[in-house]
């Protein structure tokens, strides 16, 4: 039975109205009741499908809806597709960086670098509010959500004005799960995986609703302990580097978020939200490498201990007005203090000579983020909307590098001082307008970024940041055709820009090992990427989609090799055009096995002077990669359901490096018991063990291939248990109206 919420509105309208508690007329608690069964029963799914007749049925005063739907899994709306993480029996144990893999269009790679489409420079939210974290931090968060709090993620290719402009890729959403029921209710979640070592996960969820105020908090506690084994081979002139070694990596990550929402009143809210997680995470490493030259071979054997610990402090104060007459207005104001601390020591000793060469290197970061922002929404003439905000965000960032270097002869101090303030102004307006079969959206967004960047050195020379303060502006273009109910047809245009992290601009040298080192350029620019799309759907799921995008000043990784050293630095690697089709469409084979598809063939092509790089030369070629994911779903009866997935990423290519095909086959049993409050999991990730990444490297004099292969094959079970009020009270229903327990909307 499913019963739609623009039903579920109008029935608990007319029981609140004065005609059911006029008890004199038995005509119209006949009305009210067969209203009531026909939209229950689904037969009334549009505005326009009642017809009413008289009946003699018995009259009754209906105090509760029971809502039971069906969701899912995948959502095909005109600006995004939305990941249903409730509909997904294998999402059990999984935390959100895994949940991303079985996004349409999302792959990652060996190194958790996310891309959409094949494409990097993803900007991540959390309920609608940007993280201005580095890659590998925000890796680090998503690997500490537990999907057992996630409700939806929101895959948002093309933003509109409304976002912010930094992402060159687009734009993922997670939005958390926050309940609609009155009462107290909430959840609780176990679960266990075990592969060679094991991952353990808890959370809880829990909400209170009252007539004029809804609070809420969820947390999880994750800790695991896994291998993963690597190796690189390098080839640098008459040398050849093969390295082989184990990443030990053992996580803790408790994680907390809670809030509150009141009504002032009928049109005023206001609303708190405060958000920690904590990250302890320690990955000690052991390598070997063998450093043949000739006849002769000599053997490096590399110790390394790394401690990381992580602490996240969000806030957020938000209020909303919202009238009759279609007119919103959304304030926020959000802080966010991030600090980290990571000691890392390095010890080298060569075969062939009894000298132990170390590296101590320790690095504390802070970061204070402070934005306020406003949006505003009228209904300016029917089917018309108007749209307009502005934004203000200040970022202060200092990071302290300590290292020291003991060669057995002489002890090297070396200290670094990074400090990096960031001002981004921000204004857009966005027009809205729905005239017959056509719906046009077009917007324009403002954005002036100011920049300040200084590097101190232990012997005080400071290096200055070049001026790269800059006002840009991006427009967007929607336009969308209704041809009929079950076909529609669509064109996008955005532009967007991608900043380059402060880390990634930092000139300070970070060595990981004898051989191996990294540096930031403090003259790396902003990435701009201009998009055009062309889409299909039908009956609002299916859909089919072509888009063209050009990225100039890409902002990607490269290595650069000075006879036996390999320093790695983030350059701007000249210009990549991207082509790809999506097409996505959920499918129903019997009553039941059902599922969803997502096939993405693309071609990238790069062009770049990298010679002005040790070691690298010009780029002037591309290649294909294929992207797809397929869900099968089967209802086995007596409350038990099954899962069948895989998601494959082909063999694609970067600017210097190509990447081999990697994929993945899990399997997934639910089985719900006690009315479906309790619920058991069960799963088998990565049935074959094939998930393995591999990379190679092949231009001018850089020759270098990898191999990561980490714990993905395992079995889990979990259990959770749902607690507290399941049931809708139509009493409450005028609430409903308002969908205030979704008030937290998807905005930056």
């Amino acid at each position: 039975m499913q019963v739609s919420n623009y039903d579920l509105k109008r029935c608990a309208f007319v029981l609140d109205t004065p005609l059911w508690k006029q008890k004199k007329s038995i005509m119209k608690k006949l009305f009210t009741l067969i209203l009531i069964i026909v939209s229950a029963s689904g037969f009334a799914q549009q505005k326009d499908s009642i017809v009413f007749k008289k009946d003699s049925i018995k009259t009754q005063a209906l105090m509760e809806v029971v809502v039971k739907t069906t969701i899912p899994l995948v959502q095909v709306k005109t600006d995004k597709i939305l990941l249903n993480v409730e509909a997904m029996p294998n999402a059990a144990g999984a935390n959100a960086l895994e949940l991303l893999r079985q996004a349409p269009g999302i792959s990652i790679d060996g190194q958790d670098n996310i891309k959409l489409s094949g494409k990097s420079g993803i900007q991540v939210l959390l309920d609608g509010r940007l993280q201005t974290l580095s890659s590998q931090q925000i890796t680090s968060l998503l690997k500490s959500t537990d999907a057992a709090n996630i409700k939806t993620i929101e895959v948002i290719a093309n933003p509109s004005s409304k976002y912010d402009a930094a992402g060159n890729a687009g734009i993922i959403n997670i939005i958390f799960k926050k309940s609609n029921q009155y009462g107290t209710n909430g959840s609780l979640t176990y679960g266990y995986q075990k592969m060679e070592h094991f991952r353990q996960n808890s959370a809880f969820n829990i909400n209170t609703k009252g007539k004029n105020f809804n609070a809420f908090a969820n947390g999880n506690y994750d800790n695991s302990l896994q291998f993963t084994t690597v190796s690189d081979n390098r080839y640098v002139g008459d040398k050849t580097f093969l390295q082989k070694g184990i990443e030990k990596q053992g996580y803790k990550n408790p994680g907390l978020r809670a809030g509150i929402d009141y009504n002032l009143n009928s049109k005023n809210k206001i609303g708190a939200i405060l958000n920690y997680n904590r990250i302890w995470d320690d990955f000690p490493s052991d390598a070997s490498t063998t450093i043949q030259n000739g006849n002769s071979n000599n053997q490096l054997n590399t110790i390394t201990t790394a401690n990381l610990t992580e602490n996240r402090l969000g806030s957020n104060l938000n209020y909303q007005f919202k009238d009759t007459s279609g007119t919103t207005l959304n304030i926020d104001a959000d802080y966010l203090n991030y600090k980290s601390n990571l000691g890392n020591l390095v010890n080298n000793t060569f075969s062939n000579n009894a000298t132990l060469n170390i590296f101590d290197n320790n690095t504390k970061t802070s970061i204070n983020l402070l934005s306020a922002k406003a949006d505003l929404s009228l209904k300016i003439f029917k089917d018309g909307t108007l749209e307009s905000g502005i934004k203000f965000s200040s970022s202060k960032t200092a990071n302290h590098l300590k290292t020291t270097q003991n060669d057995g002869n002489q002890i090297l101090n070396q200290l670094n001082d990074y400090n990096y303030n960031e001002k981004i102004y921000a204004a857009y307006s966005s027009f809205n307008k729905t005239y017959k079969k056509w719906n046009l959206q077009a917007g324009l967004r403002a954005e002036f970024t100011n920049n300040k960047g200084l590097s101190t050195s232990g012997q005080q020379n400071q290096s200055v940041l070049s001026d790269s303060s800059y006002l840009n502006m991006f427009p967007t273009l929607f336009l969308r055709y209704q041809a009929n109910e079950n076909h529609s047809f669509g064109f996008s245009y955005t532009k967007r820009l991608n900043r380059p992290s402060f880390q990634d601009q930092n000139p300070y040298v970070y060595r990981t090992d004898f051989y191996y080192s990294e540096q930031g350029n403090p003259y790396l620019q902003p990435a701009y990427t201009q998009s055009f799309g062309l889409d299909f759907t039908w009956k609002g799921q299916t859909q089919i989609k072509l888009n063209y995008n050009q990225t100039k000043d890409l902002n990607e990784e490269i290595i650069t090799q000075t006879g036996d050293q390999t320093l790695a630095k983030w350059v701007n690697a000249g210009t990549r055009s991207f082509v790809n089709i999506n097409v996505s469409s959920p499918f129903q084979i019997n009553k039941i096995w059902s599922g969803y598809l997502s096939v993405e063939p693309y071609y990238q092509f790069y062009k770049a002077d990298l010679s002005k790089y040790a070691g690298l030369a010009n780029i002037n070629n591309g290649g294909f990669g294929f992207n797809s994911y397929i869900s099968n779903n089967f209802d086995l009866g007596k409350n038990w359901s099954g899962t069948l997935s895989n998601w494959f990423n082909y063999a694609s290519r970067s600017s210097i490096y190509k990447t081999k095909a990697i994929t993945s086959v899990d399997i997934a049993f639910k089985k719900q018991l006690t009315d479906n409050k309790l619920t058991l999991n069960f799963a088998y990730r990565d049935i074959f063990n094939t998930q393995r990444w591999a990379q190679t490297a092949l231009i001018g004099s850089i020759n270098q291939s990898s191999v990561r292969k980490w714990e993905s094959s395992g079995a889990y079970v979990g259990i959770s248990y749902r607690f507290g009020n399941q049931k809708l009270k139509a009493a409450r229903s005028r609430d409903l109206k308002t969908d205030e327990q979704e008030r937290i909307k998807s905005r930056n």
